[in-house]
């Protein structure tokens, strides 16, 4: 049985020079971020990415003020789910979710 996370990501906070093309490319204060889903420490799936004001404490993005968060959850979502991933559990926030599959 394989389990899959997904998870929100700091396109950012991948590497040194993806930190320094997303503060050259994003707009003024914002951070781009996409949505993974990892089998243990390997990304499997991503979504497209989407910004967000960058917050002054660690605030998770919510849709209105991160446009495009939403629909990047659901492309993911909708990837996971044709490859036959089963929704096994649900935490807090509406990304924090867990698939599994045989």
């Amino acid at each position: 049985m394989e389990t899959l996370r997904v998870e929100l990501q700091d396109i950012g906070g991948t590497a040194w020079w993806a930190r320094i093309l997303t503060t050259l490319a994003s707009q003024s204060g914002s951070v781009q971020f996409r949505f993974v889903g990892r089998v243990a420490d390997e990304v499997r799936y991503s979504s497209s990415t989407f910004a967000s004001p960058t917050p002054i404490s660690p605030v998770p993005p919510e849709e209105k003020w991160a446009p495009g968060m939403t629909r990047s959850l659901e492309e993911l979502l909708s990837d996971i789910r044709r490859d036959g991933w089963t929704q096994a559990g649900r935490a807090s926030e509406p990304w924090s979710l867990t698939f599994e599959r045989n």
